[in-house]
């Protein structure tokens, strides 16, 4: 299972079945959806399915993390870090309430993931995807000090793949080259 994850604002921790209600609302947000789905609402059945793969998921050192907020314990989102395509290799995600976007939460619990990733398991690269249109996600990609390495297809249409390996990734840590 993967660890409890604190940042300066969050609490990442793995998710429960009371957190059902919180997913769907989430994935209810056509705006949210917007480049999932291409703006589909996520359904109540759709949420339940959700959750139980993510709970499944969590229970492995790669997993899921429900975002919380440090001083409230608010919902605000959740995280991943998934298999990618070879074992040395996984995929970050992460999807926010849209009354979240803009105050930095998917940096701020990325660059904590990424640290999970590289520091604890060892893994040689972390990718992420989004949709060529979601210059928000790719914004955060590039904060990461995540590069451009090609396109994919995911989500049912062609989207960016940025990448950014452990050793990149401990060039920029203590030179303080990661932004906000």
């Amino acid at each position: 299972m993967p660890p409890l994850l604190e940042t300066r604002r969050m609490i990442l921790r793995a998710p429960k079945n009371s957190d059902l209600n919180h997913i769907y609302r989430l994935g209810a947000n056509p705006n949210v959806m917007r480049y999932i789905t291409r703006g589909r609402p996520q359904a109540f059945q759709d949420a339940r399915e959700d959750l139980w793969r993510r709970k499944r998921t969590a229970r492995r050192r790669l997993g899921y993390w429900v975002a919380e907020e440090r001083g409230s314990g608010a919902f605000i989102g959740w995280m991943a870090l998934k298999q990618g395509g070879s074992g040395h290799e996984a995929e970050l995600g992460y999807r926010f309430l849209e009354e979240q976007w803009g105050k930095g939460f998917a940096t701020e619990g990325s660059r904590e993931i990424l640290e999970y990733a590289f520091r604890e398991l060892k893994l040689e690269k972390v990718i992420a995807v989004a949709m060529e249109e979601n210059r928000a996600s790719t914004r955060v990609m590039e904060k990461l000090g995540m590069s451009f390495s090609g396109h994919t297809r995911d989500y049912d249409t062609r989207c960016v793949r940025y990448e950014i390996s452990r050793r990149r990734f401990e060039q920029l840590q203590p030179a303080g080259l990661i932004k906000n």
